[in-house]
């Protein structure tokens, strides 16, 4: 048990379940409330550069915080080890450094970080005028940030907690008919071309949606070598849910594969291309089904490339 000697010169006993460190910042608030502001000032500068050490045993240091950019990276690696798709990755660390954008031009930092601070952003996001889905989504990224970071202690409380998330709106579901699909395929038949194969691709899309049920990422991120024509089968890999799956096609989307590969000439890679041989984008591939959807005549509001996938359940 050792004895110690107070701020004013009062004798005391520390017992072995005391902490030295949370008596001597005690001590230095009771100091610092009798301060006026020009005694703050100076010693603050005093302290800036000093090291104070007791038996060599006790240090006092200032915190050091990661910059954002390295917190940002933290995250990140953080959310690969719970095996997120790679999309919800991508979702998660924009509206992450979004936050933390907006932190930087308001001079704002993570130890000082408030619930007012919070408020505020999310003002700022609703009045961008966004859906209430999209908006909803932004709310579960943020509060997944904030309790990364309550959790490796860069803020001082659990700011996530305070964020309330909205119900999310179902949409309107709309689905093809029979008619419908016929009046597309017949379309994508005829129609005159902007380039060279873009009628066969498009018709490739279409029946992947509607006879494999192959979602938006899915599209992108098929590659020639997940194709075996001699099994009819396509390989998807890193599906919803990080999974792999197996799915089937007919011989008639099978011709058509073949033919498109002959005629492309390139049997590695991404699958489906643009104009311009790159990989298709998410925005490309929404506007490929919402023209093949308003040219066919068949343009309804909520209909969407998942609307193929309804299809064929």
């Amino acid at each position: 048990m050792k004895e110690l000697i107070n701020a004013k010169g009062a004798r005391f006993k520390m017992t072995d379940n005391d902490s030295l460190r949370n008596i001597i910042e005690k001590d230095l608030i009771k100091i610092i409330k009798g301060l006026s502001s020009a005694d703050l000032i100076n010693v603050y500068k005093n302290l800036s550069g000093m090291k104070i050490c007791i038996n060599n045993d006790l240090q006092i240091r200032e915190k050091s915080i990661p910059s954002k950019k390295d917190i940002i990276k933290e995250y990140s690696t953080n959310l690969q080890s719970q095996n997120k798709a790679d999309s919800t990755v991508k979702d998660y660390l924009g509206a992450a450094g979004k936050l933390t954008s907006y932190m930087g031009k308001n001079r704002i930092e993570f130890e000082s970080l408030t619930m007012s601070d919070i408020d505020s952003y999310l003002s700022f996001i609703r009045s961008r005028n966004i859906s209430n889905n999209t908006y909803v989504k932004i709310l579960n990224c943020i509060r997944s940030f904030l309790k990364f970071l309550y959790g490796r202690n860069y803020i001082d409380k659990d700011l996530a907690s305070f964020i309330k998330v909205p119900p999310k709106v179902k949409p309107i579901k709309e689905e093809l008919s029979d008619f419908d699909i016929k009046k597309i395929r017949n379309y994508l038949l005829k129609r005159k071309e902007n380039y060279r194969n873009e009628n066969l691709r498009d018709e490739i899309i279409f029946s992947l949606g509607i006879d494999c049920g192959l979602r938006r990422q899915e599209f992108i991120n098929l590659n020639w070598e997940d194709i075996n024509f001699k099994e009819n089968s396509i390989s998807i890999k890193n599906s919803k849910g990080r999974k792999n799956r197996l799915v089937y096609f007919n011989s008639n989307l099978g011709e058509l594969l073949y033919s498109y590969r002959k005629l492309s000439g390139k049997y590695i890679s991404a699958l489906i291309r643009g104009a311009h041989g790159k990989r298709l984008t998410k925005c490309s591939l929404q506007n490929i089904i919402s023209r093949i959807f308003k040219e066919s005549k068949t343009y309804r509001e909520n209909l969407t490339l998942h609307s193929l996938r309804q299809y064929g359940e």
